[in-house]
């Protein structure tokens, strides 16, 4: 059995974890469109909008609240027979190894329960943020569109950097648990010095890579308000609501450059223990 035949076993388990998921996000999606329109009613002392967003707020913690307590068991299932199926096949590979590839294994179970659910609800809120912002208005939905190129082209500069510092950690880690049971003074210091520079070299790459994202964002963000405050007869309530869906929209732009640093890791992960 290899990972994904495990992962097909819990199909439709995972499924129901992905569907909580989809629920709680689409009714997020609402918060900023209900939260304007109450704003606007609540100065003429009216509150159907108030109590439709409290009744959006009430379901969607419901569904999260679902999913935090479903997905734990279903999780810490697939782990342990991934686990068991790598021990059992690699037989050949040193103590040191198995043991730090069966903690590696940890970043599959933590792409499944984490990561994707970040990256299926980063999805739904572009693609939800765009059509309320367009609806808003078609000129600030130009304006966010055109961040998208400039935060591909920063990614693909970084990505071939983020995935060798990735190889160069994961092939230092295996090597963690030998040296500690060798129980020798100068390579734990040498190992954990070692360690040391890794992290911090993968630190500050990914300190650059961000602070250009972001910079981009902050652009991008102060561009799009410029633009749709220009409007006339603009109420309170759109502005706050039309704010909030850009914001969310270029945080969820954020998703791109999280998901090329964890594919990476993952494949990385995957060769480890699939090629044994």
């Amino acid at each position: 059995m290899n990972i994904y035949l495990i992962v097909k076993k819990y199909r439709w388990r995972i499924v129901l974890i992905y569907l909580y998921v989809f629920i709680a996000q689409g009714l997020f999606l609402f918060e900023p469109y209900l939260l304007g329109k109450a704003i606007d009613q609540l100065l003429t002392d009216a509150y159907t909008y108030l109590f439709l967003l409290l009744g959006v707020f009430l379901f969607e913690n419901f569904f999260i609240y679902r999913r935090m307590v479903y997905d734990t068991k279903v999780w810490t299932s697939v782990y342990n027979e991934i686990v068991f199926d790598y021990l059992e096949r690699d037989k050949e590979s040193d103590s040191s190894t198995r043991i730090a590839r069966t903690e590696l294994a940890h970043n599959i179970i933590g792409f499944l329960e984490g990561e994707l659910q970040f990256f299926i609800m980063a999805l739904m809120s572009i693609i939800g943020c765009l059509y309320f912002i367009f609806v808003g208005s078609w000129t600030t939905g130009v304006v966010v569109v055109l961040c998208i190129p400039p935060i591909v082209y920063i990614v693909k500069c970084f990505w071939k950097t983020i995935a060798k510092g990735t190889r160069i950690g994961n092939s230092h880690y295996e090597q963690k648990f030998g040296i500690m049971n060798r129980n020798n003074k100068d390579e734990v210091e040498t190992f954990f010095k070692r360690r040391k520079s890794i992290i911090i070299a993968q630190s500050t790459l990914q300190g650059k890579h961000w602070t250009s994202l972001n910079s981009v964002k902050s652009l991008f963000l102060v561009g799009a308000v410029i633009v749709f405050t220009r409007q006339a007869g603009l109420t309170q309530g759109e502005a706050v609501a039309m704010y909030a869906y850009i914001n969310q929209f270029l945080n969820s732009l954020m998703s791109v450059p999280i998901a090329v640093e964890t594919s990476t890791r993952i494949r990385d992960v995957f060769k480890r223990i699939e090629n044994c």
